[in-house]
């Protein structure tokens, strides 16, 4: 007798759309070997092998494209079985969510923590990154809900809905040399050190471009992981940085950093909630979009 478990299923689709075991555990929030389990249980049950390497390549087999073809309909059914016999009363399942860091951060804690206090049923799972980050995987339907910081949505098989205007400013520290300028224009960022996040942000591709453009080269761009990082690194002079105002602002009124006039291109950008249109929007997403705008939008 063969026994399934919906989350087992679950895991080997995410394996089919990543193509790779590292990334769904980071995506769904287990432990690799957890993931090499949950595959492995199902192999044992099954008396087969649903997949097999090729170089570093991950392949389906025969049996691994038979079952997949299954697991879809078997999780769709159970969602729609665990929605329908719940009345739609109270949210339960999961609930993957693409956050850029800033926005996590700055915005979204309180929101996040109303959510789980609210909805203890359901299973929420974050991932920190940006816009393009998150397509492939709304696309896959293994991810949600995303927050894109960007201009504008433009991908037409996306519904996105504006939250707020979400200004970019530009940051030294205070006794660095461009501080003293009224006016900080492109070609002042000739030779300056440049701090960025190691995933290339909207605004951040804008500057690059624009500093390209305009053929001005920095001394250097240093690429750093998180926003702390950065501003620990903006604050001891070793570079400027360009960053939501939300995430300085706290350092910008103690005095820990400056606003810098800068005159160049347009940096600022907006924020989007964003979801596959053809997404079924379950119980659990429908709660966290509406509880964003009644927290978050004015």
């Amino acid at each position: 007798m063969i026994i399934l478990e919906i989350r087992q299923l679950k895991t080997f689709m995410s394996i089919v759309k990543l193509g790779s075991f590292s990334q769904t555990a980071q995506l769904l929030g287990y432990t690799q070997s957890t993931v090499t389990t949950h595959i492995q249980l199902l192999e044992k049950e099954f008396n087969t092998v649903f997949f097999e390497r090729f170089g570093h390549q991950l392949m389906l087999t025969t049996d691994g494209e038979r079952l997949y073809e299954y697991a879809e309909q078997i999780t769709k059914l159970s969602e729609a079985a665990k929605n329908e016999l719940d009345h739609f009363d109270i949210p339960k399942g999961s609930l993957i969510l693409g956050i850029p860091e800033s926005v996590c951060m700055y915005y979204l804690t309180d929101v996040l923590k109303e959510y789980v206090s609210l909805y203890p049923d359901v299973e929420l799972k974050l991932r920190l990154g940006i816009g393009s980050d998150f397509r492939n995987l709304l696309r896959k339907n293994v991810m949600d809900v995303a927050f894109f910081l960007e201009k504008k949505v433009k991908d037409r098989d996306f519904i996105s809905e504006f939250l707020w205007a979400e200004p970019i400013v530009m940051v030294a520290a205070p006794n660095h040399p461009l501080t003293k300028l009224k006016r900080v224009k492109v070609q002042d960022l000739t030779g300056q050190i440049l701090v960025f996040t190691d995933s290339i942000s909207h605004y951040q591709t804008v500057l690059e471009e624009y500093l390209e453009k305009s053929s001005i080269t920095p001394r250097t761009i240093l690429e750093i992981g998180q926003i702390y990082t950065i501003k620990q690194f903006v604050k001891s002079q070793l570079g400027i940085t360009i960053l939501p105002l939300a995430a300085v602002k706290t350092e910008i009124e103690a005095g820990e950093l400056v606003a810098l006039s800068w005159q160049g291109i347009d940096l600022d950008t907006n924020t989007y909630i964003v979801h596959h249109k053809d997404k079924w929007l379950s119980l659990p997403i429908r709660a966290f979009i509406k509880l964003v705008r009644e927290r978050l939008v004015e």
